[in-house]
């Protein structure tokens, strides 16, 4: 049996192969991350961005998101960039760099993790998230995001996988998320990312709750195409700022379909 270990090894290895002759392929793309891997190591997602910026054209989210409502199949790679759980790194890192380029990112957020307390906070990062010693942003941070050009989206309340069918259950996490973020925020919230992004992690029963409060509604997979569960969810590409830009260019190169 192959360890763990030479098993990352081989995936990292492969993709740095394929990563080396690849190149972001013409469409929108809509790339996904959460977190820096060290505190210290910051200038990873700029570095990354430096690359990406030589062969793509970043654009702001919302207009990601109506090129692709609208089906139009750009002729030259575009990518805009969202953030699930609502990390510090978005505000302290994340944002700033994106502004350096003039684009905004899409911040999806729990609003029990942001007003949490240390036991809840510690309990989130280490069993539901699995990303110890983090901090999260509190409203502060995230209407300042929104005043500068940032969107605030939902995240169910508390990071919670919706394919349940307790309906109550599902309309606690999702609709009052948005009413949180809206009081806090002070504009509407029409995104939404249902947590963990796998197909298999949300159902149908969610899905219309979802699509009944929001204008948008977003996986994290299926990246090959641009819609997911009848064209009512837009599919996002998974990546950390802390990946090689080689295994990056890799995953951008595919020919989406509507």
């Amino acid at each position: 049996m192959i360890s763990t270990q030479i098993r990352a090894f081989l995936r990292s290895w492969v993709l740095d192969c394929l990563g080396s002759f690849s190149k972001p392929a013409p469409g929108i793309h809509i790339l996904n991350g959460h977190r820096i891997q060290e505190e210290p190591e910051p200038d990873t997602f700029s570095h990354l961005l430096n690359e990406l910026s030589q062969y793509a054209e970043f654009i702001k989210i919302e207009d990601a998101v109506q090129g692709i409502i609208h089906h139009e199949q750009p002729d030259k790679p575009l990518i805009a960039f969202t953030f699930d759980d609502g990390f510090m790194e978005c505000y302290d890192y994340f944002a700033p760099v994106l502004e350096e380029y003039g684009v905004n990112a899409l911040f999806f957020v729990n609003p029990n993790y942001v007003e949490g307390d240390p036991y809840y906070i510690d309990h989130f990062n280490k069993n539901i998230v699995m990303t110890p010693n983090k901090r999260p942003m509190r409203w502060e941070q995230l209407k300042e995001l929104s005043e500068r050009g940032h969107i605030i989206g939902a995240h169910t309340m508390d990071h919670y996988m919706i394919n349940t069918d307790n309906k109550e259950t599902l309309k606690h996490q999702i609709c009052d998320c948005k009413r949180a973020i809206e009081a806090n925020i002070g504009k509407a919230c029409d995104y939404f990312a249902f947590p963990y992004g796998k197909l298999t992690h949300a159902n149908q029963l969610s899905i219309d709750i979802a699509c009944q409060q929001y204008k948008y509604v977003f996986s994290q997979s299926d990246y090959k195409h641009y819609f997911s569960f009848g064209n009512r969810v837009i599919n996002r590409r998974h990546f950390e700022p802390f990946w090689p830009h080689r295994h990056v260019f890799y995953f951008l190169s595919c020919h989406k379909t509507y």
